[in-house]
């Protein structure tokens, strides 16, 4: 750990920096509010502050952390945030009233310490300049997740001059459910020489774990990058990570998760905890494909594709596509066992595989196309399947076209058109396509979280509805947690964007380009939707067009 520079005599600092120990050695009444309040009226600029940066602090600390002004009943401190730096969990010490200015895109985390608990109350970003008032209370933590560099302004008080301001400081190590005091930097892997006593902690939440141990993790590893581990941390370093990621922490997570969400329709009821835990699962994911998985390609269904059944695939077979496939085989009179199947966007095969061993589909007449080498991967287990774009096809011709899992749109808006125009190409006059979309509305009941049958899986979902070109689509930010293997693995599987056309807009373009009679149900009920429907009770439509001409 590095030894703060001595603070300068108030005559050699900044004219903005003299007029704030002016106010605060004229102000009767100090509180953390009015700490806030002279630290805004000082107009503080980060360049004032540039003599005291200390950006190229050691690994082993968490931030830079010089003295700026020692007023005896107060201090003022520059801290120098690199990329990636975060400082432990802590409080103030003896500070009973202060104020910090952030003079970058920070991220600023509050915790609640209560009853032998601890939980995040809150993580939230921090506009440049912004100024926050520090109470004796407040446990919080600081974090630079840009990659950018900025310094921070620090203003803390006490109304008893016999201790030292910021001296006795609560850091806590969540990891092993204990309390360190110290008198300097609140950082972690704290060395024993900076360590004042040792007690026992507060019990974590396991959100509030989880990204504390990733923090810790990430400090041990860049500690690392610039000397060799002392072997305590090094062995410390090993269990963490087999810890972290313990496939035993299941139940663990799954309980504090479970408890805000609404198991019936898998929407979450606390949306501020809901934003936390996401953030916490993402920076988690992240760590985990940085330490174990960094082979993993650019597909972005690379580690979806094998969760996919779990969590879409089969569920949705089961709630609604095997319903419809009965319901268009019956009233269309198709004969599936002498048909000859083209499926694009066939994904793992899971739908077109129960063709084969429920309606008897010969397996050689059925091709399952995707654009995905991992759902091409998965598919193929169990079907024909082929690493092929839909918009590429030509000269073919199907009897039948099926397109499940409103693959068609997660095209954008001008692909989906050239889609709907390349599957009547394809299929044989008198043929038919049969398919699924959603419509604009869907996201009403778009499940947060869903549950793997088999209970190894869950996965959360974060819907929004975005514009792109005067176009309207869902966004789903997916993260996937599951235990089939032998450990814990999350896994941020990104946003993915579905285009979100009318119920007309899709009904003129299967008329214009089949030419033949067009069909659209609602896909879980079968009931007809008349043409002037903007929506239907399940948010999911069934599209039946038969190719015109001989």
């Amino acid at each position: 750990m590095t030894t703060p520079a001595p603070a300068k005599a108030k005559q050699q600092l900044p004219a903005t920096v003299q007029k704030l120990i002016d106010r605060i050695k004229s102000e009767k009444q100090l509180t953390p509010h009015t700490a806030r309040d002279l630290l805004v009226k000082a107009e503080l600029k980060m360049q004032d502050l540039e003599a005291w940066a200390d950006y190229d602090h050691p690994a082993a600390d968490s931030y830079g952390r010089k003295l700026l002004f020692d007023g005896g009943f107060f201090e003022m401190m520059v801290m120098s945030w690199e990329p990636g730096d975060c400082s432990a969990i802590h409080d103030h010490g003896h500070t009973q009233w202060g104020a910090v200015q952030i003079f970058g895109p920070a991220e600023h985390s509050v915790f609640l310490v209560q009853d032998g608990d601890i939980r995040t109350l809150t993580r939230t970003k921090i506009r440049p300049g912004e100024v926050l008032a520090v109470g004796h209370e407040l446990v919080h933590q600081m974090h630079n997740p840009t990659n950018i560099r900025f310094l921070t302004f620090h203003l803390y008080g006490t109304y008893d001059k016999h201790h030292p301001v910021t001296g006795d400081a609560r850091v806590f190590v969540l990891e092993a459910n204990s309390i360190q005091r110290t008198n300097g930097g609140v950082f972690y892997a704290l060395p024993d020489e900076a360590v004042n006593s040792r007690e026992f902690g507060p019990r974590p939440d396991f959100m509030t774990w989880l990204r504390d141990t990733v923090e810790l993790l990430k400090r041990l590893h860049r500690m690392k990058s610039q000397a060799p581990l002392s072997d305590p941390w090094a062995k410390k370093e090993k269990e963490l990570q087999d810890k972290i990621f313990d496939k035993y922490n299941w139940d663990w997570l799954e309980g504090d998760l479970m408890r805000n969400v609404d198991e019936a329709t898998g929407k979450v009821e606390d949306v501020a905890q809901w934003h936390i835990l996401r953030q916490e699962l993402t920076t988690a994911a992240e760590v985990q494909k940085h330490l174990l998985f960094t082979h993993e390609g650019e597909d972005p269904f690379s580690t979806y594709a094998e969760l996919y059944d779990d969590v879409v695939g089969q569920p949705c077979l089961e709630e609604f596509i095997a319903g419809y496939l009965n319901f268009v085989e019956d009233k269309y009179q198709l004969n599936f066992k002498k048909a000859e199947l083209l499926s694009m966007g066939c994904g793992t095969g899971v739908v077109e595989e129960f063709l084969i061993q429920q309606k008897g589909m010969p397996r050689e007449k059925l091709l399952g196309i995707d654009k995905s080498e991992a759902m091409i991967q998965v598919a193929s287990r169990r079907i024909r399947a082929e690493n092929k774009d839909m918009l590429s096809l030509s000269r073919q011709s199907w009897d039948l076209t099926f397109c499940g899992l409103n693959v068609f749109q997660y095209l954008a808006p001008e692909q989906l058109e050239q889609a709907i125009e390349v599957t009547a190409q394809v299929t044989k006059a008198g043929g038919y396509f049969f398919g699924d979309f959603i419509t604009p509305d869907h996201i009403r009941i778009y499940p947060h979280v869903v549950r793997s049958q088999t209970g190894n899986v869950i996965s959360l979902r974060q819907p929004k509805l975005v514009e792109r070109g005067n176009c309207t689509f869902q966004q789903s930010e997916i993260i996937n947690i599951n235990r089939k293997t032998n450990q814990l693995r999350i896994t941020h599987e990104g946003r993915h964007l579905r285009f979100l056309p009318s119920l007309w807009r899709l009904r003129q373009l299967f008329e214009k380009n089949f030419a033949g009679k067009v069909d659209v149900y609602d896909a879980v009920t079968l009931k007809p939707i008349e043409k002037k429907a903007d929506t239907c009770p399940s948010t999911r439509i069934l599209i039946v067009a038969q190719k015109g001409g001989k």
